[in-house]
């Protein structure tokens, strides 16, 4: 779990804490009201691959902000905004996000959930998840999901890791359950077989990435399928090659934001696949929006900022 309040900081200095806090995903702007200070209270829990956040301001000003263009943190996300109306009655609204496409806010949020799903799971979820960026969640089932982030923050702080780890596939079936229109989702369950091979194409990919040469027909080999049948499987993702590099880039990317890699980063770029150091870094920053070197940077920041619970400086 991570922890960070602004109360630590004088009232002065506070939106900059909170505005550093979140300068990876989104670019806060601004107000004309930030001279009594900024409020606010952040936590953070991991499921697995996914990522839930709780912030609860206390009579902060209202706030604006975009995604940050090309922000290597692509995410999908689920968000949960509360806030007090001026007849005083709690209103909550529940939205899908793309941190990848463009969006705008502007809000007086007095509670935010947020639930953060990364692209590298499921290539087949990519279409179906960014064709509902920026939808207001179905009335027929935000009940449902607003009930079941509310209960993860309340029992999360009380669960070990590994419990907590075994919620990441029943958080995205639901989910995708509840954002994706009922015309895609049913279409989507009538090739649970192709979901199986994908996954299986991912684990074979991993245990191959080293070798420079292993591309789509070795792939095909080891699946004991057609090369039609593989490039049918990813012909509306990009493509085996592409499903291949970005299973490298994306091993890569953790990699250096792991802080127990010592490894260079030319290292890293051998052990994924990478002869050529330039070519690993031109198709890191198209994937990501920056550089190797600026991956591990943030990286470092991130593990500072959760250790000694603030924002790195600078």
């Amino acid at each position: 779990m991570a922890h960070f309040n602004t109360a630590s900081f004088q009232p002065k200095d506070q939106f900059g804490a909170w505005r550093s806090l979140h300068r990876d995903t989104i670019e806060l702007l601004p107000t004309d009201e930030l001279a009594a200070g900024f409020a606010a209270e952040f936590s953070s829990w991991r499921l697995g691959d996914l990522v839930l956040t709780h912030v609860s301001y206390t009579g902060a000003p209202g706030r604006r902000w975009r995604h940050r263009p090309k922000s290597y943190l692509d995410h999908w996300c689920v968000v949960l905004a509360r806030t007090v109306a001026a007849d005083g009655r709690p209103r909550e609204e529940l939205s899908f996000r793309s941190l990848a496409l463009p969006y705008e806010g502007r809000a007086q949020d007095s509670e935010v959930i947020t639930l953060y799903l990364p692209r590298d799971q499921r290539p087949a979820d990519e279409q179906r998840f960014d064709c509902v960026h920026g939808l207001e969640v179905s009335q027929d089932f935000a009940p449902l999901l607003i009930g079941y982030m509310d209960g993860l923050v309340r029992r999360l702080p009380h669960v070990t890791p590994g419990h907590a780890a075994s919620l990441e596939m029943p958080t995205r079936a639901l989910v995708a359950a509840c954002i994706i229109p009922q015309p895609v989702y049913q279409e989507a369950a009538r090739s649970p077989l192709g979901s199986v091979l994908v996954d299986r194409a991912r684990v074979v990919v991993r245990q191959n990435m080293a070798s420079p040469d292993f591309g789509p027909d070795r792939l095909a080999r080891l699946l004991a399928v057609s090369r039609s049948k593989l490039y049918r499987l990813f012909e509306n993702s990009g493509g085996v090659a592409h499903f291949i590099n970005r299973e490298r880039l994306h091993e890569a990317h953790r990699r250096l934001n792991c802080e127990r890699e010592t490894l260079s980063i030319h290292a890293i770029g051998n052990e994924v696949g990478f002869i050529d150091h330039s070519t690993f870094s031109r198709a890191f920053r198209r994937e990501f929006g920056c550089s190797p070197t600026e991956a591990r940077e943030r990286g470092l920041a991130r593990s500072f900022a959760d250790e000694w619970g603030e924002p790195p400086p600078g």
